[in-house]
């Protein structure tokens, strides 16, 4: 019998495996407008597009998933009061998991889209926390930038955006993204040996 791998494994979600993710069912037809199950969007994507999606998982267990694709394949993002949408660009529409989940998810993405040409992710990011949405605080602290913000329904939201240049600050950003996901016993900051000098003397310390 294999042994069970516990070390976190990034894949493309297939079309037939699409409706095995929990919650990307809901999600592919909350941005579709209810137009497509998630099996159909993403065979149709993959036929005319490529990946638009990958799922994390640790123990054979699914931790998250990331979801994204052309503006024009997630026709609620046009609802919103946050446009234009670049059209040339891919529209980030919601990554699932805990923030280390979300990140390593992120980071594939990006490197994805920027492996096929793609310059700019946007995203319509919720700054309340509303379903289906990335959280824009997160997205924020994850080197993304707030183009506009206005109100939709009862919420606030956010057009936040990415810039990827190059292959370079892809791998830059990447190595950001993945060197805050720290261990639990590494979450304290090292104090500058200067720091620990001041706080010498204030201590009265020889």
């Amino acid at each position: 019998m294999k042994p069970t791998s516990f070390v976190p494994m990034v894949g493309a979600i297939s079309p037939e495996e699409a409706k095995a993710v929990p919650g990307l069912e809901a999600t592919v037809s909350y941005w579709t407008a209810g137009a497509y199950s998630a099996e159909e969007w993403f065979r149709e994507l993959d036929a005319s597009w490529g990946t638009a999606g990958f799922v994390l998982r640790r123990g054979g267990e699914i931790q998250g998933f990331v979801l994204y694709g052309p503006p024009g394949r997630l026709a609620r993002a046009a609802r919103y009061p946050l446009g234009p949408l670049d059209e040339e660009a891919a529209l980030l529409a919601y990554v699932e998991g805990d923030a280390r989940t979300r990140r390593r998810l992120l980071v594939r993405m990006l490197r994805d889209v920027r492996g096929r040409g793609v310059g700019r992710v946007e995203a319509i990011s919720s700054d309340g926390g509303a379903p289906y949405h990335a959280p824009t605080s997160f997205l924020l602290e994850s080197g993304w930038r707030p183009v506009r913000r206005a109100l939709y329904g009862r919420s606030y939201y956010t057009l936040a955006r990415i810039d990827l240049k190059s292959a370079v600050e892809v791998g830059e950003l990447a190595r950001a993204l993945v060197g805050r996901v720290k261990l639990p016993g590494l979450k304290r900051r090292v104090p500058m040996p200067g720091v620990l000098a001041r706080a010498a003397e204030e201590r009265g310390d020889r």
